[in-house]
């Protein structure tokens, strides 16, 4: 009973709906139970076929991309790792302050070890990056540009279109993490010069947690990272270095590629009436949270549902525990794991309160939290 009555406001960190279909996939792939790739047998072989099918539905929803070029990873930040290390041998990189340490944190460490020198970018506008904040970063050796389709911590959106341009233009190499983005904005690698795409499906593709993937479009092979069985060239000692098998050691999460390939069918079914009903939502949260005297709102143009805000000086946890504890209001609050975000805003020491809305929140559900927000503001 305590669950059902939460009020869910944190899907940018996990889905809390999760459609039947997704269910119903994820439980009839534990039933099959066999290792895909690994074997001949009829299971083995059904397997690999959820397996394939989901690299299709996947490869066709960013663009039409070679099918080989899905690699599926345990979450975003695996699949970041594998593009960043795998890539980055020298040379310079740009990325921007607004990032996930999911990517700052491999850079870092590659700057650490000499091996490349690391450029962020600020946002002049001091909400988005835009190819203008880009351009003048640029330098002879800049190898990959690294930008999130979506700040995790304001919901923000970065254009990752005239980037893409940009780094088609000069010759560089572009990276999008798209934790934030997929369910919510549709994506096209080709026609945006992607060559590298990273996402996890336990957000807005509405799977269960502990799968992602690392997409490829026409782009340079990347070093392995994670070595081991593939089920192919079994009688080397070397790594194989086709896709994905080069990139997939291991065996794969299949009840949970099976939950992905029904959750993407199931977003792009309802994809228009979704968006529409989570900008509409998203509009009057701001709206009604912008009446409250001493909300400072970080949001200023989102398609995700996510709104960044604090209350006077008052720090993001007392108020984000305060809204669980007395209202079953589910938020979150601190750093979002992006601390050059936080000190470019000037929210290292208060954090920010984010709520992240899903198509099925209600305006009635809003209605309660600006009223707790008003009835904290009168103790």
């Amino acid at each position: 009973m305590f669950y059902m009555k939460i009020i869910y406001f944190d899907n940018a960190a996990t889905s809390h709906y999760k459609p039947r279909c997704v269910i119903k996939a994820f439980l009839k792939a534990v039933r099959i139970s066999a290792n895909p790739g690994r074997s001949g047998h009829k299971l083995s072989l059904k397997n690999a076929n959820i397996v394939y099918k989901t690299r299709e539905i996947i490869a066709k929803h960013f663009g039409n991309i070679d099918n080989s070029n899905v690699i599926f990873t345990k979450n975003c930040t695996e699949a970041l790792n594998f593009a960043i290390l795998g890539l980055c041998k020298s040379g310079n990189v740009i990325s921007t302050v607004l990032e996930h340490n999911s990517v700052l944190r491999p850079l870092y460490y590659l700057q650490s070890l000499g091996k490349i020198t690391l450029t962020l970018a600020t946002p002049k506008n001091k909400k988005f990056i835009t190819k203008d904040d880009i351009l003048p970063l640029i330098q002879k050796d800049t190898k990959l540009i690294c930008v999130g389709a979506f700040s995790n911590v304001t919901g923000n959106q970065n254009d990752i279109t005239s980037i893409g341009h940009l780094c088609r233009e000069k010759n560089i190499l572009f990276l999008v993490d798209d934790a934030q983005g997929v369910g919510h904005a549709k994506v096209d690698m080709k026609k945006q010069n992607i060559n590298y795409l990273t996402f996890s499906g336990h957000k807005g593709f509405l799977t269960p947690q502990g799968i992602g993937a690392l997409c490829v479009n026409n782009s340079p092979p990347l070093s392995p990272t994670l070595l081991g069985g593939t089920g192919t060239d079994s009688i080397s000692l070397k790594q194989p270095k086709y896709l994905p098998e080069g990139l997939e050691s291991g065996t794969l999460a299949t009840t949970l590629i099976s939950s992905l390939y029904s959750g993407i069918k199931y977003v792009e079914k309802h994809f228009i009436k979704h968006s529409k009903r989570v900008e509409k939502l998203t509009e009057y949260l701001i709206e009604q949270l912008s009446l409250i005297e001493g909300i400072k709102i970080y949001t200023t143009h989102t398609k995700t549902g996510v709104v960044g805000f604090n209350y006077k000086d008052i720090e993001s946890e007392q108020l984000s525990d305060y809204l669980d504890k007395n209202y079953n209001i589910a938020t979150r609050a601190g750093l979002h794991c992006a601390g050059q975000a936080h000190k470019f805003f000037g929210t290292v020491n208060q954090g920010i309160v984010r709520v992240s809305l899903c198509f099925k929140n209600k305006k009635s559900e809003i209605k309660k939290l600006i009223k707790a927000i008003r009835k904290y503001k009168k103790k």
